[in-house]
């Protein structure tokens, strides 16, 4: 593919099924051009239960590409979350061949920490990041050049379970779609909304989906931690249903006028639930109890994050605060009970500037995976390769 071919981004979310198109802007920046998003079926907690179901939100999703855009898409890269979804850290060493480190042992390490151990029936490699190098005592960041013998590399790799991913690119053959690459989208969230300086400082990016919550912790500009915990806003939604005796329909459209901090919520002090019964009067529930619902839940889920952040030695390395994205980035008062779990200041992402978004497009912190996935893809990409993804059903735009 050539590095300026347009490309596709996909992601079967619990929720909702996304699709977004995306072409070079500057250097390294990608603008998004189309973008839909359709109500999954066939998900449960980020992963297929039902090929049919899901092979058809996949198809909707392309004609509503192609219909809204006027584009017809044959190929796409893949996000993949879900508690399937594993971090193993490698420590790959290279005895030196001269006296200083040269770029020929940059590449050997290189090509040696890719010998993950993972077995290709089982596991995807969804990404591999650098974290830092030793040469013999001494650790550094960039090696080339010191003087050393044993040169050690240090480096984080997100792998998924290679059946549900198999399971991902079956469902959108169905549909007529070859997913090409599959990446890690707690990874592609953070691309979209993390500037240099955050990197640099340290920060902490989280992105609450439907079925399963991606989280991923940068400083001095890598990747250093990163993991899924299978909760999302789906189990609240289960929660206030179970608490208040409700339908899982009534408990969803109940969830829109909650608050993830007590007492953050603006309106009544009582919420009217329509009756799922012709004839029946509408029941209500107080705000604050179901404020309460939800706030243990997100609180618990919250925790969970800095649990496993402390048992990394990894809790006091995120100055820069915390980045949230998702859906659930939305829900009134997350920004405050994340600053009050973490001890640091939360805000919801915003693209940075490598990233143009869809005029008229929902707010960034929704589709920050899939717009973040372009931006991966892109630089990813092979230049030489002449694969060409995309036909324009109007023709002329990519001739």
């Amino acid at each position: 593919m050539s590095s300026r071919d347009p490309i596709a981004a996909l992601e079967i979310g619990t929720t909702h099924t996304t699709l977004a198109i995306g072409e070079p802007e500057g250097a390294n920046g990608v603008r998004i051009v189309a973008l839909s998003s359709i109500p999954s079926t066939g998900v449960r907690k980020s992963q297929i239960i039902d090929i049919g179901q899901a092979a058809h939100s996949i198809d909707s999703v392309l004609k509503s590409v192609e219909r809204d855009f006027g584009y017809s898409i044959g190929q796409s890269c893949l996000a993949v979350s879900g508690p399937n979804v594993r971090i193993k850290r490698l420590v790959t060493q290279w005895q030196i061949t001269g006296k200083t480190v040269d770029d020929e042992d940059m590449r050997e390490i290189y090509n040696r920490s890719l010998e993950t151990g993972l077995d290709p029936e089982e596991r995807t490699l969804l990404d591999e990041a650098e974290i830092g190098y030793g040469l013999d005592d001494v650790d550094t960041p960039s090696p080339k050049g010191m003087a050393g013998q044993l040169l050690t590399r240090r480096s984080l790799c997100i792998h998924g379970d290679a059946r549900r991913v198999s399971d991902a690119r079956t469902a959108a053959r169905h549909a007529k779609l070859e997913i090409t690459d599959a990446y890690f989208a707690g990874s592609c969230a953070a691309h979209a909304v993390l500037g240099a300086m955050d990197r640099q400082a340290g920060v902490l990016a989280i992105d609450l989906g439907g079925g399963s919550t991606s989280y991923s912790l940068h400083e001095d500009g890598r990747l250093m931690h990163a993991g899924v915990v299978g909760v999302g806003g789906d189990h609240v939604t289960n929660d206030v249903r179970a608490a208040f005796s409700l339908t899982q329909a009534q408990a969803e459209e109940l969830k829109k006028s909650a608050a993830a901090l007590v007492g953050a919520g603006d309106g009544p002090a009582r919420l009217a639930v329509a009756s799922t019964t012709p004839g029946f009067d509408p029941i209500t529930v107080s705000r604050r109890a179901l404020e309460t619902v939800v706030n243990a839940r997100m609180q618990e889920l919250f925790a969970v994050i800095l649990d496993d952040l402390d048992h990394q030695n990894l809790a006091h390395h995120f100055n820069a605060g915390v980045v949230l994205t998702g859906g659930g980035a939305a829900l009134p008062g997350v920004t405050a009970l994340a600053d009050h779990v973490f001890g640091r200041r939360a805000r919801v992402g915003s693209f940075t500037s490598d990233i143009v978004p869809l005029e008229n497009g929902p707010a960034p912190a929704t589709y920050a995976t899939v717009a973040g996935l372009l931006l991966t893809a892109f630089r990813n990409q092979d230049p030489q390769s002449s694969f060409n993804p995309f036909k324009n059903i109007f023709g002329g735009l990519f001739k």
